[in-house]
């Protein structure tokens, strides 16, 4: 369950309707509540957790205002205005690997790099991820500031992975679900958490995964707001330096789950994405 979407990005068929302006950003109107088609979409999630579009369709068919709401909070800081700007590109950041690799041991940048080269992860992947679900972040745009936030977003959660010290696995991904949904005001992301964390209780029925959820959560409220930190400066301090910066705790029940449990969650019944069976069935038609 990969949270690939701050989600509430309006569609390329979307009508350029400027809802209001905000510190001369124009900002769109939100996208209509669809609450069957995120029920759907959260379930496919849990059949493949790796079917990450499915992230992208929840989150966006529950956004309503909140993506407004955070896109105020975000320019409202120097560092969100330079994102809006177009002055910090956090893919070519994140996959400058030789930069990353210069980093001191133990930095933020390191660890970020050897999670990354450990799973076969690229930041410029998200967008791929991101293209599935039909969101183009490269295309033209009337509101270039408000998309250009949520690809910043996007593009942040693996680091947050490394931040958090949550690993890739499905309980990992969804307590970085509720640290994020703490952070951003995403409603989506609740019930992806929600869905997940009964599929978790049918496997392993005693296991504290509720605990290990609400764990990310209280570390999401009793965090600085990350979104605010210049993430160059992050990438170079020590990891534990950044941690207490930023106020996040180590996740102990989450860390208390043994890892032969963690790595069986939701191993996937399917090994093909949504958009690749759509192609298939494409294909024999």
């Amino acid at each position: 369950m990969i949270d690939r979407a701050a989600g509430l990005i309006p569609s390329q068929d979307q009508p350029a309707e400027v809802a209001e302006w905000f510190n001369l950003y124009p900002i769109p109107v939100s996208p209509p509540l669809r609450p069957l088609h995120a029920l759907i979409s959260v379930f496919r999630l849990i059949r493949n957790k790796e079917d990450t579009r499915q992230v992208f369709e929840v989150v966006s068919s529950l956004a309503g205002k909140s993506g407004r709401r955070l896109f105020k909070r975000f320019v409202s800081t120097p560092y969100g205005r330079r994102v809006a700007e177009k002055n910090v590109k956090l893919e070519n950041i994140l996959d400058d690997w030789d930069a990353l690799r210069e980093l001191p041991d133990g930095s933020v940048g390191r660890a970020y790099l050897h999670f990354m080269e450990s799973e076969g992860l690229t930041a410029g992947g998200l967008i791929s991820a991101a293209n599935e679900a039909g969101i183009d972040f490269e295309g033209k745009t009337d509101f270039e500031a408000f998309h250009q936030m949520f690809l910043h977003i996007d593009i942040s959660h693996d680091l947050w992975h490394v931040l958090t010290g949550y690993g890739r696995d499905a309980l990992g991904e969804a307590c970085v679900l509720a640290f994020t949904r703490t952070q951003t005001r995403n409603p989506g992301f609740r019930l992806i958490i929600f869905v997940g964390a009964l599929a978790f209780k049918t496997e392993h029925v005693m296991q504290p995964f509720w605990r290990a959820i609400d764990e990310g959560v209280r570390m999401g409220k009793g965090a600085e707001w990350v979104l605010g930190y210049d993430v160059e400066d992050l990438l170079k301090l020590p990891l534990d330096e950044a941690r207490r910066k930023l106020k996040i705790n180590e996740p102990r029940v989450y860390h208390s789950i043994p890892d032969d449990v963690k790595k069986t969650l939701l191993k996937p019944r399917i090994n093909k994405t949504q958009a690749q069976r759509d192609h298939a069935r494409e294909l024999a038609t």
